[in-house]
Parts: structure tokens; C-alpha cells; sequence
């Protein structure tokens, strides 16, 4: 987990950016950190699976949507007749990179809602890691599936060296 979280960033890292504000740099940064781990984990997982977010368009012809509630889902399908059906999902990410979201949970909660045998929460590095691992870990039990946290540098701290920024860990139940 840790090397596709750090394979992203890097990634995303090597993206130029035109944005001249501080606002639209952390956005088009956040953009491209979810479009390289979502190719990071469909390299993982294999080329047959589907990716849903809002930021790739290559299941909307089959499945009639582009993204489902999480910012990044990985499955699979099949075709019945003419319908595509969602057979199962692998992965289900949340990415919050914001320091001023007050409250972590309410992005993670959305991981609970799912059914995928993988659930990542991405977040930018806080000063007390444990203390939000506490935090989530009362959501973090009632998911299905393995559950992992990944802290990476915020946007704003991507123009310098990010070597060893990241931070990973899996929710024991």
C-alpha cells in the first residue's frame, strides 16, 4: 500500500501546473493525485478493471456514470444482454486533502457505505497521526473489507523534497 500511496505522489508531483493561485494549484495538485493512484491500483489490481471517478470517463459508455460516491472505485463487471453489471469492488478511496477540514470522519464515513474487499482514506499529514488514527478507528471497524489510512504532504508542501512523507497503516479489528 505504501508504495502505490508513494508512486502516486511522486506521479502526481511530476505534473506542471499552471494555476497561478494557491486555491487552484491545490486542486489541479489534488486532481492529479487521485488520477495516479487511480492507475496505480489499476495496475495493481489488472488491466480488467474499472475505474469510477470523476476524473476518468473510460466506464461511463458501459456503466452510465463516470463516478459512484467515493472519489476513486475500482471493480469489475459484466455484461448481461445489453445491461453492465457491477459484479465487485476492489478498492474504494477517499481523498481529503484539505488542513482545514474539521472533520475527518465525515469523509470516511462514505468507506463504510461500501462493499469493496479495500478501503483507502488519503489525508494530508497532521502534527498527531495517532490522534487521528483514534479518531477514525471507531469507523474504521465497521467497515467491510481491509482498511488502510495513507497521510501524504499537503499540496502546498509539493515543491520540495516529499521523500519519506508517507505514512500508511491498516486498521486491526
Amino acid at each position: 500500500m505504501h508504495d502505490l500511496v508513494e508512486g502516486a505522489l511522486r506521479a502526481a508531483q511530476a505534473r506542471p501546473t499552471a494555476e497561478t493561485t494557491r486555491k487552484e494549484r491545490h486542486k489541479a495538485r489534488s486532481r492529479h493525485f487521485v488520477l495516479a493512484l487511480a492507475d496505480a491500483l489499476r495496475e495493481h489490481e489488472g488491466k480488467d478493471v474499472d475505474i469510477l471517478s470523476r476524473y476518468h470517463d473510460d466506464a461511463r459508455p458501459r456503466l452510465g456514470t463516470g463516478d459512484l460516491l467515493h472519489d476513486i472505485t475500482l471493480s469489475r463487471s459484466v455484461q448481461i444482454g445489453e445491461l453492465w453489471y457491477l459484479t465487485e469492488v476492489l478498492w474504494q478511496v477517499e481523498s481529503e486533502l484539505a488542513l482545514d477540514r474539521p472533520d475527518p470522519v465525515h469523509d470516511f464515513n462514505k468507506l463504510v457505505l461500501g462493499s469493496a474487499h479495500h478501503k483507502l482514506f488519503v489525508a494530508s499529514m497532521v502534527p498527531e497521526p495517532e490522534a487521528l488514527l483514534r479518531t477514525l478507528e471507531p469507523a474504521a471497524a465497521r467497515c467491510t473489507g481491509r482498511v488502510f489510512l495513507a497521510l501524504i504532504p499537503h499540496p502546498d508542501h509539493w515543491d520540495g523534497n516529499t521523500a519519506g512523507g508517507v505514512r500508511t497503516w491498516q486498521f486491526r479489528r
